[in-house]
């Protein structure tokens, strides 16, 4: 039988070497029997690796930015486009200017009756790229509109290139 690893309360030689012995959290044994943390080259590896992993996913994701700018265009152009044919409803044709679309009353000789405005309840928003849209009226009265963002590259390319048209 082995002996006791208390003696009065005071612990033994032997549970001191068992102790010393095992592998504290955290650390590792090494193949001579000494604990230590990582070395140097482990955690240069390690940065290497995650730096190599990084490279290879970010320019996936640089990508996207555009193309979710360009989805947000067009989705704006779809709720402006909604609220501009609300106002056609009610009036029998387009506004002049965007800006009757976030009127809270009706513009001078407008009926009150027939106007349910403002057609845009939070104002005019601006393109993803910080611009305001571009609206053109077409006809006297406005019997048609054009209506586009002029796309990331801040030209008008008259809806080709990278500009959100209505008319697509």
């Amino acid at each position: 039988m082995s002996r006791l690893d208390y003696t009065w309360g005071l612990k033994t030689q032997d549970s001191r070497l068992k102790r010393k012995n095992r592998s504290s959290l955290g650390s590792r044994v090494s193949g001579f029997g000494s604990t230590q943390g990582f070395t140097l080259v482990e955690i240069m590896l390690v940065v290497i690796i995650i730096g190599v992993l990084a490279g290879m996913v970010l320019p996936r994701f640089a990508g996207r930015t555009e193309q979710a700018k360009m989805a947000r265009a067009r989705v704006d152009v779809a709720a402006i486009g909604t609220a501009l044919d609300l106002h056609e409803l009610d009036l029998g044709s387009y506004p002049k200017k965007l800006e009757e679309l976030v009127l809270a009353s009706a513009p001078s000789g407008v009926d009150e009756s027939v106007w349910h405005g403002p057609y845009l309840k939070k104002g005019l928003p601006k393109d993803p790229w910080g611009r305001d849209y571009q609206y053109e009226c077409l006809g006297e009265p406005c019997a048609d509109y054009k209506l586009f963002s002029i796309g990331p590259n801040g030209t008008n390319d008259g809806g080709k290139g990278d500009d959100v048209t209505s008319w697509e």
